[in-house]
């Protein structure tokens, strides 16, 4: 048996080249397995590998997964305060939560941070064609701080497909930083899954969606300080018309999730922003524009 885990060592057979929505059904030995998803761009050029958990399967036993669902959004990294700066890796912004962040499409981003509403830093990023992209602006005092994310999906030379969704997402975080303490900052990203959509992510005309929703936060490393944060308030908003207007959605709690109600339009797209916020005050307000499609 080979001691290692990569291309060399593994086989991959293809199941299906088809162009998606589709769905496949793959019977396998017991044993221990990855699926994995490629994507092509109608100019033959690969534009991105999903692979989600492996998975170790017993005789009679199957399970589900889902590639391309809706909603993406922003995957994993949060800010972190370290050598009297606050950072942010701008990575896995816009990505499928299925798959998980190595799964995340290649953005560009304007990242902004502020305090008591003068700004800091602002500086415009990507990691397209680079892996060591860094947002880090210096601070020098004790306060509430203000760091705002604006990503868009990008790729030179590759033209998107008309109405394509989870086209942008945005991130505005609200903490209180000390320059001389090393944090993750206490806030968090937010999974959105619209349920009962259709095999291409649309919801019928007029209805309501359950969307559940998931308040989440990971450590960002070993040298950063990492502490346990409550959600304390979870609020959703729904809008129709790009963001021009929100209407505000029930929420109710459910287990480790929200659920919340959102009544469609007749046409068009759902935008979902969330506000979340624990008894200290921090805030988190995140947004993912054309969430779902409406058809």
């Amino acid at each position: 048996m080979p001691n290692t885990d990569n291309c060399t060592s593994d086989l991959m057979a293809e199941v299906r080249d088809d162009s998606a929505p589709y769905s496949a059904t793959v019977h396998v030995t017991p044993g221990t397995w990855q699926p994995r998803d490629d994507l092509v761009a109608s100019n033959g050029e690969s534009v991105g590998v999903g692979f989600p958990k492996v998975r170790t399967l017993k005789a009679g036993q199957s399970f589900t997964q889902s590639f391309g669902r809706a909603a993406w959004s922003p995957m994993h990294y949060l800010p972190m305060v370290e050598e009297k700066s606050v950072m942010f890796l701008p990575g896995g912004l816009i990505g499928d939560p299925d798959v998980g962040v190595y799964g995340a499409d290649p953005t560009k981003e304007t990242v902004v941070l502020s305090k008591g509403g003068a700004t800091v830093k602002k500086q415009t990023l990507t990691n397209w064609g680079t892996g060591d992209a860094e947002f880090s602006a210096g601070i020098h005092s004790v306060g509430w701080y203000d760091l705002s994310v604006d990503a868009h999906r990008y790729r030179p030379g590759i033209t998107f497909p008309a109405g394509m969704l989870s086209s942008r997402a945005t991130l505005d975080w609200h903490f209180k930083a000390d320059p001389g303490k090393a944090m993750v900052a206490p806030v968090f990203m937010t999974r959105f899954l619209p349920t009962g959509l259709n095999s291409h992510n649309q919801a019928a005309a007029n209805s309501t969606t359950t969307v559940d929703v998931r308040a989440g936060r990971g450590s960002q490393g070993p040298d950063v300080k990492f502490t346990a944060v409550t959600a304390e308030s979870v609020r959703v908003w729904s809008s129709a018309d790009g963001g021009k207007t929100w209407k505000a959605a029930t929420v109710r709690h459910s287990g480790s999730a929200w659920r919340a109600s959102v009544h469609n339009p007749v046409s068009g797209a759902v935008a979902l922003r969330s506000e979340v916020t624990d008894a200290a005050g921090d805030r988190s307000v995140e947004t993912v524009y054309r969430a779902y499609a409406i058809g």
